[in-house]
């Protein structure tokens, strides 16, 4: 909720800065800049030394950033800020979701790891609305305090109500010269589908956030509270229907849901130019949002059960880095598209960019499930993956 609540407001406080649509892509984009280059190797920290303390240093950054935001003066201090709070964030998101795979069951990581994710998605959805209310109804400088209030509660929940968590039996068992190097860890069909399918998917999720605020003012006339109900539906959306779509991953073949979902969330881009009807968006956006928790769920599942050979904390770094990879391209070349084009080729961008991940996924994720013994049973939980050495198949009494 802390991060999502200046979504609405970002692109316009930027653009009163007399920005072009290029700079205010690098603004957006030095927030992506550090998640991405950091994440790889926050991950492989967190299988060493546990997830709480980083979560906490994370949550410390965030809020210090977020209390310097009102008194920024010109475009590069605030996207210096934007550098220092990606970096922040990166301490926490992929040890939050390691912390909760290593108490995921065999067999039911679709629905663990989605009910975790669906409070991500319903905090991210709430953000928007209170960003634009607060923004429009008092001041930007307003919502960057509540942001920083948010992230401190944030670290206070945390502090004090959060274990420390014990080192897992599977990071015990495994020394540092027996886990997989990050090179063969990436060579992974199965990891290069997915990073590719998070890659577009933060290519073409960016560049909507970032431009359609724009679009929406310059176009339609919308208010800030109007641009953060849209905002928000896309992510209640995620939110809403990653519960049960997490239940479908531990059912059916979560191939095929990837595939699916990394379809036809992207197609809903090419609508959003003609429709200027506030019921018609936030259609299109609810639409956008629940084929994208189709795919994610079953990445996430996979994720899960690739993370327990591989470092759960390592994996999700790295997801989390090609997330923000995309996050990176997708503003500076749509910035660039838009200062060449018009602000309406943003979002036929990115629908194409979408699509041609979906084409890249399929591919690997089918040459996985021939060449890899255990893909099949990662795959479709009704054929149960072979037990490895390193893993325990069933929670420890421990971890209870």
């Amino acid at each position: 909720m802390g991060l999502s609540i200046i979504a609405p407001i970002l692109p316009l406080y930027v653009e009163s800065f007399s920005a072009t649509a290029f700079q205010i892509g690098l603004v957006f984009t030095a927030f992506s800049f550090a998640r991405a280059v950091s994440g790889p190797f926050v991950g492989r920290l967190s299988d060493r030394v546990g997830r709480k303390p980083l979560i906490i240093w994370g949550l410390a950054g965030c809020t210090v950033a977020s209390m310097l935001f009102p008194f920024t003066k010109s475009l590069w201090q605030i996207a210096v800020l934007r550098l220092f709070q990606g970096a922040a964030s990166m301490l926490v998101t992929p040890s939050a979701q390691a912390y909760v795979g290593d108490l995921t069951p065999r067999g039911r990581e679709g629905r663990y790891m989605n009910a975790f994710s669906a409070s991500q998605f319903i905090g991210m959805g709430i953000g928007p609305l209170l960003g634009g209310g607060i923004g429009g109804g008092w001041s930007y400088q307003a919502a960057f305090y509540v942001m920083a209030g948010l992230s401190a509660l944030s670290l206070l929940l945390v502090w004090l109500t959060v274990p420390s968590d014990h080192v897992s039996k599977t990071r015990t068992a495994m020394s540092p010269s027996a886990r997989p190097t990050l090179r063969r860890i990436v060579s992974n069909d199965a990891i290069k589908a997915m990073l590719v399918y998070l890659m577009t998917r933060g290519f073409w999720r960016q560049s909507f956030n970032t431009f359609y605020p724009l679009l929406a003012v310059s176009l339609h006339g919308a208010s800030e509270t109007r641009i953060g109900v849209v905002l928000s539906v896309y992510m209640f959306a995620e939110g809403l229907l990653q519960v049960p779509f997490g239940f479908l991953a531990d059912r059916f073949s979560r191939v095929r849901q990837v595939a699916v979902g990394s379809l036809l969330a992207p197609l809903m881009l090419f609508a959003v130019p003609y429709v200027g009807a506030v019921w018609g968006i936030v259609l299109v956006t609810f639409l956008m949002g629940g084929f994208s928790a189709l795919g994610r769920a079953s990445v996430a599942a996979i994720r899960t059960e690739i993370g327990r050979t591989h470092g759960m904390a390592t994996v999700a770094g790295l997801h989390s880095s090609a997330f923000s990879a995309g996050r990176i391209i997708g503003p500076i070349m749509t910035g660039a598209v838009v200062d060449a084009a018009g602000l309406l080729a943003a979002f036929p961008l990115g629908g194409t960019v979408g699509l041609a991940g979906t084409y890249l996924v399929v591919r690997w994720m089918h040459r996985w499930l021939r060449q890899d013994p255990i893909a099949p049973g990662i795959a479709n939980p009704r054929q149960p993956a072979p037990d490895h050495p390193l893993t325990d198949p069933k929670p420890s009494q421990e971890s209870n």
